[in-house]
C-alpha cells in the first residue's frame, strides 16, 4: 500500500517576538507573510504602536502601505522616523521613548487579516574607554 502525508503550513504573520535597538541607531522590525496552501495577495501592511500609558492600551497606526495608494504615514511620535522595508517596520534614530510593543497587520485576499506583535528594547550604547597612564620612577 502507498500512504501520502499532507503537512498544511498554517498562514501567519510572521514576526521576531523581541527586537533589540541602540539609542541613536537604526532598527528593523520584520514582519512578512507566512503562505499557507492558498495563495494570498497582500492588499495592505499596517504597523501600529500600543499604547501601554492608555487606559485602554489602545494601538496608534504609525504607517500604511496600500498596494493600490502606496504609503500613508500617520500622525504620530515617530511621524518623521518610520518608513517601510518590504513589510518591516523601520525606525530612526531610536529614542529610549521608542520602546513598546509593535503590531504588524498583514491584509490579504483571499484570507483576510494575520498580525504579529514585536517587544522592541531600546538600550543605551556601550562606549569603550580606554586611558593611557604614564607613571614615573
Amino acid at each position: 500500500p502507498i500512504g501520502f502525508l499532507c503537512v498544511f503550513m498554517a498562514q501567519k504573520a510572521e514576526v521576531s517576538p523581541k527586537v533589540t535597538g541602540y539609542l541613536g541607531d537604526d532598527v528593523t522590525l520584520p514582519c512578512w507573510l507566512m503562505q499557507g496552501p492558498t495563495h494570498n495577495n497582500v492588499t495592505q501592511v499596517q504597523w501600529a504602536l500600543r499604547d501601554e500609558e492608555g487606559k485602554g492600551k489602545k494601538k496608534v497606526t504609525l504607517i500604511v502601505f496600500n498596494s493600490a495608494f502606496g504609503v500613508n504615514i500617520s500622525k504620530s511620535p515617530l511621524k518623521e522616523r518610520v518608513a517601510f522595508d518590504k513589510h518591516s517596520l523601520i525606525i530612526k534614530a531610536l529614542e529610549m521613548k521608542d520602546a513598546g510593543s509593535y503590531t504588524c497587520s498583514i491584509s490579504t485576499f483571499p484570507s483576510g487579516t494575520f498580525e504579529g506583535t514585536t517587544k522592541l528594547v531600546v538600550e543605551g550604547k556601550v562606549v569603550n574607554c580606554f586611558y593611557t597612564l604614564s607613571i614615573i620612577y
